[in-house]
């Protein structure tokens, strides 16, 4: 912004500096600049015009030539006055503006009551002060910089016996490593001891630049050491580094008849605990640990797709086996048969429940951990992907007060997500819900979740049985899988509840010939079902990194895409970035037809009319396909071209 007339030829380069006062203290001209106030060219260009108004003040001016607010001008001068003294946390936040007096007082009194905790964590709990604005405050009453690392050019570099988890636990995070020397970003500069923690533990000598946020730094460690390296991974093993780890909750490890050492060795419990923590970092379903000749793999499900994350000797493979069996539960002695297990663990303040599986094959014991994020059994039906008229739709099926509603699909189409977004609608508040599981994924307030368990005999026939004795208005079956669970559902849906279920069908029309197959009489199913989903989850692109796919039509046309549509259209496809793991893909939405039970399919299935019959009479009463709602998000620019293609074969 210019203060003076045009033919001022001072420029940046030329800045006049501000310099010290004599007794060390800073001018106004550089506490505004240090604090984003005004730019160094704008404190240039208001010298230069002090300089033609010798008793004008410098904030005068700027204040005149509307460069700066008044009220900035004394907040710089508040903090400026604070700093020339040795100033305490407080004072620097109250007069940099950021915390009031009332505030700091109750904060004060918190502290007295709460011995060793430090007055800006206090402040930041009670919500008056952002965990960044801290951390500013910080760089200032120790004299150093403040490092902004979502926009530092942050880079993975190998250091010795440097790993992730002391990273953590001092809160610091390196930014470059020169032969014996360390510079590091921390959160607390007042903790002396975590630089000489970080020196005792690397042998190099640190160098602090500056401070940052504990919540930027810890997510900098987790971009930057998200993925286990082979080389870490052989230095933990073989030099067998101490690290401290996240604390992981355990199950009850008691009624083991061997000796678990082997499984409770620090390194292999580091290993397990790495695995674990970057599975819930990149969001993955699944975690497959899989023995494979003289290695074995470690791959992560992440939306729907496997990819390797690490590799590791086979040598090792029964350690870290143990330990996910302590872990779980399981009895580590048992080698020879299939074992199934849980636990629960908590990641950087995320609960997410665990479903080990232990399977011995050939070349040794193969395991897969389901993960269960709970916050995924709170979603609604709007946030599921069903578009409006269809959400309504099914809004309308779940608030009758008898019938039957019926979801299908593969393993993994996202089912029983679905069920539990119904059962967050409101139409259940005064209703009593009752289900039957296997397993309980997600645990939801107010509802009386059963645990199915076929050993002691509690089948989904037996368990629905006797929960019609316990009054229920809606019955949730995890899964239709035979004609007496079929046969007693239906008739729960015929005298009064509200049954909802999922079955294996490749499509809604098939649904109705399956029920049949199961003995279900044509009649008893067009009374009773109140519609069918059938669903998929297909990936969504990334935003970040979203761009035109110019060969998205020809794909289309090559697979004979049963739906027309002209060349003006524009498919979309992820390019791959960071914030997806270069994926090109980030988070999934559904692919579905829903078929609502009316008039005209009601005697088809009373006709005896086939599955293909069924659909073309949907299709006439206005349904969508799968094929077609999938296109329509990939018009929207949610879904590439590519989540389409696997959906054609669907009938």
């Amino acid at each position: 912004m210019d203060l003076e007339n045009p033919h001022n030829n001072l420029t940046l380069s030329e800045s006049i500096p501000d310099p010290p006062q004599p007794d060390g203290r800073k001018k106004l001209g550089q506490t505004l600049t240090e604090h984003n106030l005004i730019s160094n060219q704008e404190l240039a260009l208001g010298l230069n015009v002090q300089r033609k108004f010798r008793k004008k003040l410098l904030g005068e001016i700027l204040v005149d030539k509307g460069v700066v607010a008044h009220e900035e001008i004394t907040r710089a001068l508040n903090l400026k006055n604070s700093l020339e003294s040795d100033a305490r946390l407080g004072a620097i936040l109250v007069a940099s503006g950021l915390v009031s007096h009332e505030d700091l007082n109750i904060a004060l009194i918190e502290q007295k009551k709460l011995r060793g905790c430090r007055l800006g964590k206090i402040l930041v709990d009670m919500g008056v002060l952002d965990s960044e604005m801290l951390a500013l405050a910080l760089a200032l009453q120790c004299k150093t910089k403040y490092v902004d690392l979502k926009r530092y050019p942050v880079e993975e570099f190998e250091c010795r016996a440097l790993s992730p988890e002391l990273l953590r636990r001092l809160k610091v995070f390196p930014i470059s490593f020169k032969k014996n020397e360390l510079t590091v970003v921390v959160a607390d500069p007042n903790n002396l001891s975590s630089e000489a923690d970080l020196r005792f533990h690397t042998g190099l000598h640190i160098k602090v630049a500056g401070v940052s946020s504990e919540k930027t730094i810890m997510e900098a460690i987790d971009k930057v050491y998200g993925t286990l390296s082979q080389n870490n991974l052989a230095h933990i093993l073989h030099e067998n580094i101490k690290t401290e780890v996240e604390k992981i909750e355990d199950l009850e490890e008691e009624g083991h008849s061997i000796a678990e050492e082997v499984g409770r060795e620090q390194p292999i419990v580091e290993i397990v605990n790495h695995i674990l923590k970057t599975a819930v970092v990149k969001r993955a379903s699944d975690i497959h640990i899989i023995p494979e000749g003289k290695t074995a793999k470690v791959k992560l499900r992440i939306d729907g797709m496997l990819y390797d994350e690490l590799s590791f000797q086979k040598e090792r493979l029964s350690s870290i086996t143990n330990r996910m069996k302590i872990l779980s539960g399981m009895d580590i002695a048992e080698r020879r048969l299939p074992q199934d297990g849980s636990a629960k663990i908590r990641v950087h303040g995320k609960t997410v429940d665990l479903r080990f599986s232990c399977l011995p094959t050939i070349s040794g014991q193969s395991i897969v951990i389901r993960l269960l994020d709970n916050s995924q059994g709170n979603m609604k039906i709007g946030e599921m992907g069903f578009f409006e008229q269809d959400a309504e739709d099914l809004r309308k099926c779940i608030g009758k007060s008898h019938g039957m509603l019926l979801f299908t699909g593969p393993t993994g189409s996202g089912k029983s997500t679905t069920i539990y977004a119904c059962l967050q609608e409101p139409v259940f508040c005064n209703r009593n819900i009752i289900t039957l599981e296997n397993p309980v994924e997600y645990k939801l307030p107010g509802i009386c979740q059963v645990q199915i368990q076929e050993k002691i005999g509690l089948s989904f026939a037996q368990g629905l049985r006797q929960i019609l004795r316990h009054d229920p208005d809606v019955i949730v079956v995890g899964e239709m899988r035979d004609s007496e669970t079929a046969k007693i559902g239906v008739r729960s849906a015929l005298t009064g509840h509200l049954v909802i279920t999922t079955l294996h069908t490749n499509s809604a029309a098939e649904t109705f010939i399956r029920l049949r197959d199961m003995g279900i009489d044509d009649y008893l199913i067009s009374s009773s079902v109140l519609g069918v989903v059938s669903q998929r989850l297909v990936r969504k692109i990334c935003p970040n990194c979203k761009e035109p796919d110019p060969e998205a039509a020809q794909k289309l046309r090559s697979y004979d895409f049963p739906v027309e549509f002209s060349n003006d259209v524009v498919f979309f496809k992820g390019a791959g970035c960071e914030k997806c793991n270069k994926i090109g893909y980030k988070g999934r939405t559904l692919a579905y037809e829903f078929i609502p039970m009316n008039e005209i399919i009601k005697k088809g299935i009373i006709d005896g009319e086939s599955a293909t019959t069924i659909k073309r009479f949907a299709i006439q009463a206005g349904v969508k396909t799968i094929e077609e709602i999938a296109f329509m998000k990939a018009k929207a620019g949610i879904i590439s071209v590519d989540e389409i293609i696997p959906l054609l074969s669907i009938t």
